[in-house]
């Protein structure tokens, strides 16, 4: 290590020549000049600010390429038109555009302007997913252009970027949440340096500037990290890779045994026995598997297997069983808590990398057409007991009938309020839906998103479920699951707290909490063409309440159905299949249906993700008044469009009788189960 003192003429004012002086010291005393070389150590010797600057980025331009970042860089798609725009400044994060007209603004959020306020703007700006786009194109173009702006980016962000707030500042204008500063160094940041390393348009103070930058953001991650939740995955995962790809520190070794420590204890007690992630959402479930192959890929490759315990591989491989348990048959998984749109195809392609003669994942990754169908012996059923989530399906077919229920835990991070939710999909289609909950803004509508009330169960006197414990179990969840040819049956109940959230952003989240009633909800999939749900409510404290029951249905058009009393027919265009809702006790209740309402409790809301901008959709709600004890009880039925309608008819106390594309059913409410 060697320190010099510097002085700076060039730089544009004080506070952004205080911080290059203060990198480029800490670069020096960090690095380890022997594996530098003999030109670094004799600038070394002399003092030679200019000499070492030049010989640690003569060093890094002309060391071998690194395998690992040079594969994930090829292996991900990127977009020219991202690129063009990111040369201008100009960006899209959380589907909200914004050009800077003079430079990036790193501690800016436009949404701050333009309401409701969404501080996620700001900060997924700071992980600089753009440069990828950038990256690529530089490597298929050669045009320097792409680099010159990649500097000018790197240094603007260097400079504005106050790692002070990260620790005592407002959180809101903070591009070092510990997180972000983990995406950086996982990729961004280290992909970036590989690619423009070698590009004369990036000077090597700029090279030099960025490695100090990564060791500092490494060495505040070792001593600021989270204790806890994918934070802490990615978080690890961030140190790992700077600690692997760049050894000539000499904190790497520390860093790397460090970061694979915590990781992989971390890993391992939030990956459940059922192979679930505890946060119980595929998006996040997918994140902390792509952190944890960011240890097993860069480990194989760098021969430091020995490293990482031997646990860590056995859970990765789980997780990946995990989303073919719960997956639809469009081959995405279901979205639960906050969630977009998953697509399985993509995942096990990455799977394959790590396991590439596994036929299961080639069965997903291909869309059926290579390796081996899951097993469906008994059924194509699934209970993953400790995430809660029972899948019913047909078959493994692409046309097959699916449901997730979900009788499980609020789930450790990023919960929806709901329990005993529904949602159905025929072959690609989905026909009742739970949204995923929207963007992390200060709105209505995220509040709304999380709510029971966007999904698919009962309401209380207008009050929804608003439980928050458990989060996590550690014994199989109490709930009822039978399987076999001819169906499904599952069972659970929600025994907690009803409220009301203050949807308008005032101080104070819910109404005094209180246990009006009690829900139990059975579900028989009568294979493999229809659901009957039956939902049982029992008064807790005495007295008659009013039981609404949703269902949220992602179209606009809607139809009553005369020969069913209270039942609604949707009309999804484009679809090859609608859902026919049917109260088999339509005596009373009320069938109403709303489209983008906001009082006096909203519904009528799809809450998109990523993947689906807010719209309107159409929530169906039936409403039984004043009632101490109340049993709702509904068929849930594809029907595919121009065909006939289903024939339900009664054929007793509690039994009934339906026919559907020439079956012929049999149902007893009493015996669900048999």
């Amino acid at each position: 290590m060697c320190a010099v003192t510097m002085t700076n003429a060039g730089m544009a004012d004080e506070k952004s020549s205080a911080k290059r002086n203060e990198l480029i010291q800490l670069l020096f005393k960090q690095i380890d000049g022997e594996k530098i070389g003999a030109d670094y150590q004799d600038a070394c010797r002399k003092k030679d600010e200019s000499g070492m600057i030049r010989a640690l980025a003569a060093y890094y331009r002309n060391r071998p390429e690194s395998i690992y970042l040079i594969t994930k860089f090829k292996n991900k798609s990127y977009s020219v038109e991202t690129a063009e725009r990111a040369l201008n400044n100009d960006f899209t994060v959380i589907n909200i555009p914004w050009k800077f007209e003079s430079g990036v603004n790193w501690i800016f959020n436009p949404t701050w302007k333009k309401k409701p306020v969404n501080n996620e703007w700001l900060w997924q700006l700071g992980r600089m997913y753009f440069w990828h786009d950038m990256m690529h194109c530089y490597r298929n173009s050669g045009s320097e252009r792409y680099a010159k702006v990649f500097e000018e980016q790197l240094l603007s962000w260097i400079y504005q970027a106050d790692k002070k707030t990260a620790l005592s500042g407002p959180n809101s204008h903070n591009t070092w949440r510990t997180i972000e500063a983990g995406i950086r160094l996982l990729y961004a940041w280290p992909a970036a340096f590989e690619v423009f390393r070698k590009s004369p348009g990036v000077s090597d103070e700029a090279l030099c500037l960025m490695l100090g930058s990564m060791y500092e953001q490494a060495e505040f991650l070792r001593h600021n990290h989270k204790k806890r939740s994918n934070w802490l995955l990615m978080e690890m995962a961030g140190v790992y890779t700077f600690a692997s790809q760049f050894p000539e520190f000499n904190d790497a070794q520390k860093f790397r045994l460090y970061s694979a420590k915590v990781f992989s204890k971390a890993f391992c007690g939030q990956m459940m026995p059922d192979g679930m992630h505890d946060e119980l959402s595929p998006d996040y479930h997918w994140v902390s598997l792509t952190c944890a192959k960011n240890f097993i890929d860069q480990a194989q490759q760098l021969n430091r297997m020995s490293e990482l315990p031997k646990e860590l591989p056995a859970a990765f491989e789980a997780g990946f069983d995990a989303f073919i348990a719960l997956a639809t048959p469009g081959l995405t998984a279901p979205r639960t808590n906050d969630c977009y749109t998953f697509d399985l195809s993509r995942v096990m392609t990455t799977a394959l990398e790590n396991y590439p003669d596994k036929e299961l994942f080639k069965w997903v990754a291909s869309h059926r057409k290579e390796g081996k169908a899951p097993d469906d012996k008994p059924t194509a059923s699934r209970f993953l007991p400790y995430a809660g989530f029972i899948a019913m399906r047909s078959g493994w077919d692409k046309d097959a009938l699916y449901c997730c229920f979900d009788v499980g835990p609020l789930g450790m991070g990023h919960w929806h309020w709901d329990k005993l939710n529904i949602n159905i999909y025929k072959g690609k289609e989905e026909l009742i839906y739970d949204d995923g909950g929207g963007q992390y803004e200060f709105s209505v509508y995220r509040w709304y998103g999380r709510s029971s009330a966007d999904h698919n169960t009962v309401l209380v006197d207008g009050l929804i479920q608003m439980r928050n414990l458990p989060k996590k179990v550690k014994r199989p969840i109490d709930a009822k699951f039978v399987s076999n040819e001819v169906f499904d049956y599952a069972k659970s109940s929600y025994t907690d707290t009803f409220g009301l959230m203050k949807f308008d952003g005032t101080d104070g989240d819910v109404i005094p909490l209180s246990k009006p009633a009690t829900h139990t909800r059975e579900i028989r999939f009568c294979k493999p063409e229809f659901f009957c749900v039956v939902d049982n409510l029992r008064t807790a404290d005495g007295k008659a309440h009013d039981y609404e029951l949703r269902f949220h249905l992602n179209t606009l058009k809607t139809r009553k159905v005369r020969q069913y009393p209270g039942a609604v027919l949707s009309d999804y265009p484009g679809n090859e299949y609608d859902i026919l809702i049917v109260p088999l006790f339509p005596e009373k209740i009320e069938t109403t249906t709303a489209s983008g309402r906001n009082k006096p409790l909203m519904a009528g809301w799809f809450i998109g993700r990523n993947d689906m901008a807010r719209h309107k959709a159409t929530t169906v709600m039936m409403l039984a008044k004043q009632q101490k004890n109340f049993r709702f009880a509904t068929l849930l039925i594809p029907v595919r469009k121009g065909d006939k309608l289903p024939e339900i008819k009664s054929a007793g106390r509690n039994k009934f009788k339906v026919a559907v594309n020439g079956k012929l059913f049999e149902l007893d409410l009493t015996k669900l189960n048999q």
